[in-house]
């Protein structure tokens, strides 16, 4: 009871030093600051993990494919197949599947810096790989994974799989991806002129134009009759 009962007042305490101002009043702006940096981290983890599952995705297709089968064996590339001893997976496969991944995700953070998004993705993907490797190597050998987890060396696979990984995260640029997104606006006549701002297309603002003129045509022949 007495453990418990201090736990509870560490928690209230650092509530208090997190949430509160000077005057004991709930501040709402650290409150919405803490909960969008845990939704930015919720949102991060989950796109590593994802990362993850896709990088095992493309290299499975491309082993199935028989496609970039170039370079030496990375050992526990892929380590649901240990069981089968088909773990290993040429270097040129791994290359493009795990880099393939870390561009999508690193296009999926792109409004993250480059090196930030590429240091928290890479590690949350390392981590992850390295307990899918003792996982699978539990799992195909009937141990337990407690047993497994901090006593086996993990083979190069998940190392090298994070790294082009992290690397695939750092490539996207949002400052390019702006730059493209403000040519195709000009090129769809979404930037700029009197009629931009509604979102036609050359094709439209011809008609739009051609609108303006006959009214203004009607318009004139109207003040003529009056002026008769």
């Amino acid at each position: 009871m007495r453990g418990k009962r201090e736990r509870r007042k560490l928690a209230a305490c650092f509530t208090r030093m997190l949430f509160m101002t000077n005057t004991g009043v709930l501040s709402t702006e650290r409150l919405a600051a803490a909960v969008m940096m845990l939704s930015v981290a919720v949102g991060v983890i989950a796109t590593a993990i994802i990362g993850d599952l896709t990088g095992y995705g493309w290299l499975y297709l491309v082993r199935d494919m028989g496609w970039f089968s170039v370079g030496p064996r990375i050992g526990d590339s892929l380590p649901l197949l240990q069981l089968a001893s088909a773990d290993g997976q040429p270097l040129l496969a791994v290359v493009v599947a795990w880099l393939l991944a870390g561009g999508v995700a690193g296009l999926v953070t792109v409004r993250l810096a480059p090196h930030r998004r590429a240091v928290v993705l890479g590690l949350t993907a390392l981590v992850a790989l390295l307990i899918a490797s003792q996982a699978s190597y539990a799992v195909a050998r009937n141990l337990r994974f407690r047993d497994v987890l901090l006593t086996r060396g993990p083979g190069l696979g998940p190392w090298v799989e994070a790294l082009i990984f992290t690397l695939g995260c750092a490539l996207p640029r949002g400052s390019v991806l702006r730059r493209l997104g403000r040519r195709r606006n000009r090129q769809l006549g979404l930037g700029g002129g009197p009629l931009g701002h509604l979102g036609l297309s050359p094709g439209e603002r011809g008609h739009a134009a051609q609108h303006h003129g006959d009214r203004d045509q009607v318009n004139g022949d109207r003040r003529g009759i009056r002026a008769e």
